[in-house]
């Protein structure tokens, strides 16, 4: 058995999506898989239409399973009319991929606070000016102003 994360898109408008979340949940354990954890993302934008819907409900599966499990779950998600979309990861072979989506939303929050520090209105610089501050003595290179005696 090997470990995958499974995420799919559902149609938002779908009467009933917690049975149908649990119809695709069943699928897999059915087939002996066991899932470890489950994220519901709820309704979220999509970046671009998909079968003429602007809006998804998103659901992550981490499960441990065989591929020909995986393989059926694909295949009925796609007869599915209200699965708008579906995919799925072997995270063993992913190498450095983190494995639990709690992880990974700390990372997004980290990487976004980095980011924010980069924008030009995020930190401020202070100018650095050519001149000596008053405790400085001249560089010996400079001329000193001879006083006359």
């Amino acid at each position: 058995m090997r470990k995958y994360e499974i995420m799919y898109i559902l149609n938002p408008e779908s009467n009933d999506i917690k049975a149908l979340q649990n119809k695709l949940h069943a699928i897999l354990e059915n087939n002996g898989a066991k899932i470890e954890e489950i994220g519901d993302w709820e309704v979220m934008n999509l970046a671009y239409p998909i079968k003429k819907r602007k809006k998804g409900h998103y659901t992550v599966l981490i499960v441990n399973t065989t591929a020909q499990n995986v393989d059926e779950f694909v295949r009925i998600s796609h007869i599915e009319p209200d699965v708008l979309r579906i995919l799925v990861i072997n995270t063993e072979k992913e190498k450095g991929y983190l494995q639990s989506t709690k992880y990974a939303k700390t990372e997004v929050k980290n990487d976004k606070a980095e980011r924010n520090d980069r924008k030009p209105g995020g930190k401020k610089f202070e100018k650095k000016w050519d001149r000596p501050d008053n405790n400085q003595q001249p560089a010996e290179s400079e001329n000193p102003v001879k006083k006359d005696q």
